[in-house]
């Protein structure tokens, strides 16, 4: 399911690229690595709840305790299990999905500049060959034989298309495959000579009918080719723990002096000139109550105002684009932070969906796929839909790296710690007869009051 939402995602990409099995086959493969933070604890928690569900089902985790084996001591052989799930999860999101997003992003690239293939329709104007747009009436798929043709060629650079018709056609490929022939037969050519001077006088033109026309196509365009994978490799989905905190101190260190030029440039909004300061001077020490501007006139008085307004806006302005350009940096910073925390929150998801899990599993009795998967799907949707709302919040710069993507550990934490203790102790909580019991308590407590 989850490969299938690649493909629809990006179906415009690859529909009319003429690609090979062996590169959709290698994209899908790169994207597989990406789903696994999806997977990897969604599977762990089905798991758990079906495991201990069907233990508790068959009452053989009764049997265990009435054995004087406690939960505890059946959950101790899992946990090496979900600690290496863990690790894996680490290696997973530090080293296999860094690499497979450079793969995937440069893969990608290079599907989206490749030009469509040669997939002409009948009727329709195809306009794969860059310069060129046709159209053919029928097309004949056994022979390859074209009717009713129509070009327009504007491979000149011309304002005015070259139009080129004929009766029918047919298209073959050298040897090499580098270049495209297209026959022509019985057909007429007409091109308006506007690149000669004086063409809006007399709009001079050449036409001519032809028994045959041969027009050559260079298909090196359409070759697919790999783009270098290094243009890539600075993007912080792409990067490990020790290149992440490379390109975070990098960042912190954008910022200061970003921060500091921002000091030193407003220090030419705000000073006096010297000239200003010996004239005025000995008149503030005479009378340093009243105000500066009275010791000017009316004209020099507009002057000073109209140059502190301007100084003024133009600080203002400096300012509004720094805090812009510092806050733009420091987004970039928060998406570094919040990758790095993600290479960890992995590994910890594993083991809280475990102790979520195996206790509820253990404690609800039920195996199999259907109350397992309910209730699976039910936590994995709520632990998604914090960790996409954490990421949002650290994108949008209204909280820290730390919070944003640890909130659904955070949260599920407790929940965890609290199931774990009711499936040591034998809880009632889901147990349809103690729930029945309470009630009728309830009811009979209501009505004697």
């Amino acid at each position: 399911m989850l490969l299938m939402q690649f493909i629809w995602k990006y179906i415009d990409d690859l529909a009319g690229k003429g690609l090979s099995p062996w590169v959709i086959g290698q994209l899908m493969f790169y994207f597989s690595a990406s789903i696994i933070p999806m997977v990897l604890p969604l599977s762990i928690l089905l798991a758990s709840i079906m495991t201990f569900g069907n233990l508790g089902e068959t009452y053989e985790i009764v049997a265990a305790k009435a054995a004087g084996v406690s939960i505890w001591r059946l959950f101790f052989p899992l946990l090496g299990v979900i600690g290496l799930l863990g690790l894996f999860g680490f290696y997973t999101s530090n080293v296999l999905i860094p690499k497979a997003n450079l793969k995937k992003g440069a893969l990608l690239y290079d599907i989206r500049q490749q030009k469509p293939t040669l997939l002409i329709q009948s009727g329709v104007f195809f306009n794969g060959i860059e310069g060129i747009s046709l159209r053919v009436k029928d097309k004949n798929s056994e022979t390859g034989e074209m009717t009713d043709i129509v070009i327009y060629d504007q491979r000149s650079g011309g304002s005015k298309p070259i139009i080129i018709t004929a009766e029918k056609g047919k298209m073959s490929l050298s040897k090499d495959k580098q270049f495209l022939f297209f026959t022509l037969y019985n057909g007429n050519r007409y091109e308006e000579m506007d690149k000669q001077q004086d063409y809006e006088k007399t709009y001079p033109h050449t036409t001519f009918s032809f028994r045959e026309e041969q027009i050559i196509f260079d298909l090196q365009a359409f070759n697919f080719s790999r783009t270098d994978e290094s243009l890539f490799k600075n993007h912080y989905q792409m990067l490990d723990i020790v290149q992440l905190n490379k390109g975070h101190d990098s960042l912190s260190n954008l910022i200061q002096v970003k921060l500091s030029g921002l000091k030193v440039s407003l220090n030419s909004y705000f000073h006096f000139n010297d000239s200003l300061r010996r004239n005025i001077k000995p008149i503030i020490d005479t009378a340093v109550k009243d105000s500066l501007l009275a010791h000017f006139d009316r004209f020099n008085q507009q002057l000073l105002v109209s140059a502190a307004l301007n100084h003024a806006r133009s600080a203002r302005g400096y300012v509004d684009y720094a805090i812009s350009d510092v806050g733009d940096t420091a987004r970039i910073r928060n998406k570094f932070d919040m990758e790095w925390h993600r290479k960890f929150t992995l590994s910890v998801a594993c083991i809280i969906m475990f102790f979520i899990g195996a206790p509820f599993g253990a404690i609800i009795r039920k195996g199999g796929f259907g109350m397992p998967l309910v209730i699976s799907v039910i936590f994995y949707i709520v632990y998604h839909i914090l960790s996409i709302t954490g990421e949002k919040m650290v994108k949008t710069d209204t909280a820290t790296a730390f919070s944003g993507m640890w909130v659904a550990i955070l949260i599920l934490t407790p929940i965890g710690i609290l199931l774990t203790y009711l499936a040591s102790t034998d809880s009632s909580l889901f147990d349809k007869a103690s729930w029945k019991s309470a009630f009728m308590r309830l009811i009979f407590w209501v009505k004697r009051k």
